[in-house]
């Protein structure tokens, strides 16, 4: 597969993913037109979970800008612009123009196009496929612990991972318990061809035991079962080293800029 073609199909399952995760839940809405995609999640948080993404880059920059703006005080929201680094980097300046601020590094696209054999689990570890609302919230629970220490409040993974989303049929997700409970989780949505990795996470008390990896290999296996050939994902710092050491493939980065408040600042 061509390096052009990964990356923009990295980026549509991605923002397949965001279009399903949005307008799944009561609370949630999209804009998908003239080459610019808009989604406003289950939960206010104006990091990943409300964004503006460039989907044709011939899209002026402030006209994002501009109607994402409008998109966002509609909903009394702030919201996050996101580009691809090189293809997009007149809208990250435009965003910076515009009063956004950045938030971390870029974080890179990823792609697998083989399968993944699946792992040994530490002593005392199984793995369960999520078909039920108390496997959804275990999920949702390791989520929110896992990403406390990114600063997400703990509210916004149970308000994005509920039974709508997570028992859909093109979503499969994995949970690993120990004997102290729910653990570590991953998930994949397929669209496309594609499975997408979302939400994987380890409990900070059950890091370092290989979790982490044992989660993604059984939920790209899934993907792969709902009819995906290729999987893809957003890395965040800590997963990434791990999905490069299973194989995963850097594609491209995308960079984010936030406005904290529904006016754009």
């Amino acid at each position: 597969m061509e390096p052009d073609l990964r990356t923009e199909l990295a980026l549509t399952s991605h923002v397949d993913f965001l279009r399903a995760a949005s307008v799944r839940e009561p609370d949630g809405a999209v804009l998908d037109e003239d080459g610019l995609f808009l989604y406003a999640g289950p939960h206010p948080l104006p990091v990943l979970v409300n964004g503006a993404l460039r989907v044709e880059p011939g899209l002026e920059a402030h006209e994002v800008i501009d109607r994402a703006r409008t998109f966002f005080v509609a909903r009394g929201r702030g919201f996050s612009v996101y580009g691809l680094v090189g293809r997009d980097d007149d809208l990250i300046v435009a965003a910076e123009g515009a009063g956004m601020s950045a938030f971390g590094d870029p974080a890179p696209f990823m792609v697998l196009t083989d399968p993944l054999p699946p792992t040994d689990l530490p002593s005392g570890v199984r793995l369960e496929r999520v078909t039920s609302a108390q496997q959804v919230a275990d999920a949702a629970a390791v989520c929110a612990d896992a990403y406390s220490v990114y600063g997400m409040p703990a509210e916004v993974a149970p308000a994005c991972l509920t039974p709508r989303t997570m028992l859909a049929p093109d979503t499969a997700a994995v949970v690993a318990y120990d004997r102290d409970g729910p653990a570590a989780t991953a998930t994949a949505m397929a669209a496309r061809g594609v499975s997408y990795l979302s939400w994987v996470g380890t409990a900070p008390r059950a890091m370092r035991r290989g979790l982490g990896e044992a989660v993604t290999r059984a939920a790209t296996a899934a993907g792969l079962e709902l009819g995906a050939d290729v999987t893809a994902l957003l890395a965040s710092p800590m997963g990434a080293p791990v999905y490069r050491r299973m194989g995963f493939a850097d594609v491209g980065s995308l960079a984010s800029r936030v406005a904290l408040d529904a006016v754009g600042r």
